[in-house]
């Protein structure tokens, strides 16, 4: 069943969203819908790609899973600049 959400923008993101929506052809709630599928589509992925490295190296496979391995150094840098100006996008691999 449907919901209805009442979410309230500051003006920079508003304008954002006018943009986007305006850019893809949507209307706000279409954009919103289409931002909020986006998001939670990668949060999903991103949870597997960990639950698979997770059970894998419970198993004693280190590279079970190629690519999705996080070198001890990559992830230092990234926790370091957690709260920085800068901080580092998470890695694909968490």
């Amino acid at each position: 069943m449907p919901k209805s959400v009442t979410l309230v923008l500051d003006d920079g993101l508003a304008e954002r969203l006018d943009r986007f929506a305006e850019e893809r052809g949507f209307d706000p709630a279409g954009a919103l819908d289409h931002a909020v599928r986006a998001f939670l589509d990668g949060e999903d992925r991103a949870r597997l790609a960990t639950e698979a490295v997770v059970s894998a190296a419970r198993e004693g496979h280190s590279s079970a899973a190629p690519g999705l391995a996080l070198g001890d150094d990559e992830m230092r840098r990234w926790l370091l600049s957690w709260g920085a100006e800068d901080e580092r996008k998470r890695p694909r691999s968490c």
